[in-house]
Order: structure tokens, then sequence, then C-alpha cells
């Protein structure tokens, strides 16, 4: 009974695995001077992160704290940007309802992936064009941003 039970619940992990939607394979990349960057096979790393093969997006609204698999979301378009605040998000679901979140954990985003023109690597803020001092402030980065939004179409 025992292994009849095990192969059971086996047959049915494979069967949930086998419907579950693929991870995602194409995010369009709005940026700050309107140019759009289409990226294929996205990885990404801040507070959309991959995972196994999977985004997950980890946000919160007001006291919770969630994380989101990027395959339900439509697009996301990126607030303005405060100094020592998360970002906040509009989200607007492939069903259509929208929410407006804050970003969880970490205050960046880079994405990384193949274009018609090789491979890209687009980071939030961009780290690079910050000037390097010391300070005991978390620098300001709101001249550093280059994403405007990601919309992710159904592949």
């Amino acid at each position: 009974m025992l292994v009849l039970n095990f192969v059971l619940a086996l047959f049915l992990q494979t069967l949930q695995t086998a419907q579950s939607p693929a991870a995602v394979q194409i995010v369009l990349v709005g940026l700050q001077d309107g140019t759009q960057v289409t990226v294929g096979n996205p990885e990404f790393s801040g507070f959309i992160d991959s995972r196994n093969g999977d985004a997950v997006l980890f946000y919160r609204e007001r006291s919770l704290h969630g994380e989101m698999p990027v395959r339900t979301i439509a697009k996301i378009d990126f607030g303005p940007y405060s100094t020592g605040k998360p970002f906040p998000l509009k989200i607007t679901l492939r069903n259509g309802e929208q929410l407006n979140v804050e970003t969880e954990r970490r205050d960046f985003l880079t994405i990384k992936g193949r274009t018609e023109n090789g491979i890209v690597t687009i980071k939030h803020p961009d780290p690079i064009s910050a000037p390097i001092r010391l300070s005991t402030k978390k620098a300001n980065r709101a001249k550093d941003l280059t994403i405007q939004y990601l919309e992710f179409p159904v592949s």
C-alpha cells in the first residue's frame, strides 16, 4: 500500500510538472530613453530572481510580503524613485487585474539575455554611472535609472 501511494504521488507530481507553464522566454524591456529591447531567455537577479528556470518577483503591499511567479504577470511599470525607499511597481496581471506594490528585499534589478545584436545585461539602476566616493548615506540613484517597464508577452 505504501509503494502504491508513493507511485501515485510520483505520477501526480510528474503530471503537474508537465502541465505547468514554461519559464519566461521573452521579455520586452522599455528603457527610460524610449527605446525597447527584446531579450530572449532572460536571467533575472535582484527583486526579480530566476529560480530553477522560473522567475519570481519579490514584493510587498503594506504589511503583506510575497512572491509572485513572473509567468502570471503581463506588464510591470516602474514608479518614481525615492532615495532609500523601495521601488513602487504597478503590476498588470495576465487576467487584467492591476496591483500597486513595492519591491521587497533588494533595490535593484539585473536582466541578462540574448538580443538580435548579441548578449546584453541591463541594470536598474545602472551602478556604473554613479560616481565613486566615500559616503555614510545611500547614493541617490534617480539619475541612474534605466528601465521604465517590463512586458512579458505570451509565447
